[in-house]
């Protein structure tokens, strides 16, 4: 089962309407490695943390806190 940051991501993604291989084609990796992000095969480093934060309106803070599987994705935290 994914981790709460793991779907905080898919979750934040799929609220912005972006598919996984939108969302690596604005990040410059592969689909594949979004893919990873959200099954805790990984997580992103520092250098696609920012580009992250803009396309989800989100700080990078945000991104790197565990939160609860609970969170909704339309809310601005």
């Amino acid at each position: 089962m994914p981790s709460a940051k793991a779907k905080k991501f898919q979750a934040l993604r799929e609220a912005r309407g972006l598919s996984t291989a939108e969302l690596s084609r604005r990040l410059g990796v592969d689909d594949a490695m979004v893919q990873g992000w959200e099954n805790d095969e990984g997580e992103p480093g520092d250098e696609h943390l920012r580009t992250l934060a803009d396309a989800f309106g989100v700080s990078q803070d945000e991104l790197r806190r565990e939160r609860d599987a609970d969170h909704h994705p339309h809310e601005k935290w």
